[in-house]
């Protein structure tokens, strides 16, 4: 009896290797080696599943390449550039903006704190202020006048050298005029007035300085305008009530001391008529 065979497809195999990609093994002459031919009925020896991972030491020669799986083939980590550049831990710009920001602060609070001081001042005066014109408005509690003594309208000894309170121990002594302006004496007479018109009028501090401009006319008008009697002072009259020009301008007075020419004697004074004292001082000798 013939056997009986079932006409179906077979089961294919299923220990084919596992599909891989890697580098195509070099064919038949390429490197000069010929491979036997095999035909392809010829059944094909069964391969392990791991035959599809030739060892490339023997594929490629004695420079065998890493192995995609291998720990060498693993690309090494590389370094984030922003990370390389930190101060103190921080990024540059972070750094930076650190400081800027540290430095506003401290501005800010100098600033706040002189703002603070100039505003307490100025409270502190404005306070004062108010206190002040409270105690104005309200007035003094209590007012006590102090009346001083009348003055008498012939108390002017300190600037008369004492010919008002004591005429008759000044009258006929001799002052010297100041040394740069010649030094010149004149003998002064209390009370009395000196004749002839006046050459000059002004205001003097007191009855010696009067004498000093007498000798200064004298010292540098000659050489100007010639040795003359309008050019040479020689005597003086001084009004001491007229030094405060407010009497003076009620007197019609241009001046407290009037600078007089010559000639000058003692005979050619005479007593005043003028409803004050006046005073009289005459050249008598150079230094």
């Amino acid at each position: 009896m013939a056997a009986t065979y079932d006409s179906g497809p077979e089961v294919a195999p299923q220990n084919y290797p596992e599909v891989a990609h890697h580098a195509p093994q070099p064919g038949p002459g390429q490197y000069g080696h010929q491979q036997p031919y095999q035909d392809s009925a010829t059944p094909k020896p069964e391969q392990s599943p791991h035959a599809a991972y030739a060892d490339p030491s023997t594929t490629y020669g004695s420079n065998p390449a890493a192995s995609p799986y291998s720990t060498h083939a693993q690309t090494a980590p590389s370094h984030n550039k922003s990370e390389a550049a930190t101060i103190c831990g921080c990024s540059l710009l972070v750094f930076i903006l650190s400081c800027i920001i540290a430095l506003l602060s401290a501005a800010v609070i100098g600033l706040a704190a002189g703002t603070g001081v100039e505003a307490s001042r100025a409270n502190d005066a404005t306070n004062k202020l108010l206190a002040m014109s409270s105690s104005v408005s309200a007035g003094p509690t209590k007012t006590t006048t102090v009346t001083a003594p009348a003055a008498a309208a012939t108390d002017f000894n300190a600037i008369d050298d004492g010919c008002s309170n004591n005429p008759s121990g000044v009258n006929k002594t001799v002052y010297t005029s100041f040394s740069l302006l010649g030094g010149l004496k004149f003998t002064k007479y209390c009370n009395m007035d000196t004749p002839n018109a006046p050459l000059l009028s002004l205001f003097t501090a007191d009855f010696d300085t009067c004498m000093d401009a007498c000798a200064a006319f004298t010292k540098y008008e000659p050489p100007i305008f010639g040795n003359n009697i309008n050019t040479t002072c020689a005597a003086v009259s001084f009004i001491p009530l007229w030094t405060n020009k407010v009497n003076a301008t009620g007197g019609g007075a241009p001046g407290n001391c009037y600078l007089k020419p010559g000639p000058q004697n003692e005979t050619a004074l005479h007593v005043p008529n003028i409803g004050t004292e006046c005073h009289a001082g005459i050249l008598t000798g150079g230094s």
